[in-house]
């Protein structure tokens, strides 16, 4: 199967092996370091989901967290998981994901009639208008129909067979972030003798370095951000959390970060948690 906006060379993906994927039905291959919607886009396949309300093709506008259309229902079955955001699922040979708020397919959606009736539907109209006629009975008859129009994709129906930990930390500087100025801030911390933690919520440290030809020190940016991690990691009190999404922050410099330990293989270890919830307490916040 060929990639046709595939660029020959370039970025972190690897090119001399492949992965087989699915969406809504049709095969296509990408290779490891792919996102699911880098391997879209390599792919050819640019209209991936249609808007809440209307029903609009929708197509990749993102690159990562910030992604407002492409979200999608991953695997199927007990581990199926809706509203994922295309741009920061890393692929996996054998991934399977849908488009949403669809019906019968994303080509053919009958919910995109109600584009043509869009002047009859301004903002705020479902407040008032599913509360006529004022009777149990009225309701109980149309109810069943609103609630299928409503939402985007679909919660598992069958019993979650993963496991979840939580863990609570404590350091003296935590870093969210660990593009170059996150791995920077990291090793002057640790440098004196600081506890620190870093998270990411990509799987590659680096940022905006990634793929690119700069040089930092006299060296080029992949191996200065080799080097930097390389001393990281060898440093007792530090430690390195990727994958990694710092969710909230709360009084007293409480961080809520997401860990997705194992949402990015095929078959997760019995022995191994799905997510892990960590809870830092840190003296400073670096983001």
């Amino acid at each position: 199967m060929t990639q046709s906006f595939r660029l020959p060379a370039g970025g972190i993906v690897d090119r001399s092996r492949r992965f087989a994927f699915e969406f809504d039905g049709t095969h296509y291959e990408g290779h490891p370091g792919d996102t699911l919607a880098s391997a879209l886009l390599a792919n050819g396949v640019h209209f991936v989901s249609r808007s809440f309300k209307y029903h609009r093709p929708r197509g990749i506008h993102g690159a990562g967290s910030e992604e407002p259309n492409a979200l999608v229902q991953l695997s199927r079955g007990a581990r199926t998981e809706p509203n994922v955001r295309a741009t920061t699922a890393e692929l996996f040979d054998g991934l399977v994901a849908a488009s949403q708020n669809r019906w019968p397919s994303l080509a053919f959606d009958v919910g995109a009639l109600s584009g043509a009736l869009s002047r009859f539907l301004p903002a705020g109209f479902y407040y008032k208008t599913f509360m006529w006629p004022p009777t149990p009975k009225a309701w109980l008859r149309y109810e069943h129909f609103v609630r299928a129009a409503a939402g985007m994709g679909r919660a598992a129906s069958e019993s979650d067979p993963d496991r979840y930990e939580h863990h609570h930390a404590h350091c003296d500087v935590l870093v969210i972030g660990g593009g170059p100025a996150g791995l920077a801030a990291a090793r002057a911390a640790a440098a004196k003798g600081a506890r620190v933690v870093v998270c990411d919520e990509g799987p590659w440290w680096g940022g905006s370095l990634l793929g690119d030809d700069a040089t930092i020190d006299g060296g080029r940016a992949a191996e200065w951000i080799a080097a930097v991690l390389q001393w990281l990691a060898a440093q007792p009190d530090v430690t390195l959390l990727a994958r990694s999404t710092a969710f909230g922050c709360y009084d007293g410099n409480l961080v809520g970060l997401l860990e997705r330990v194992t949402d990015h293989l095929p078959a997760p270890p019995a022995h191994v948690p799905r997510q892990r919830l960590w809870k830092i307490r840190a003296h400073a916040i670096v983001l």
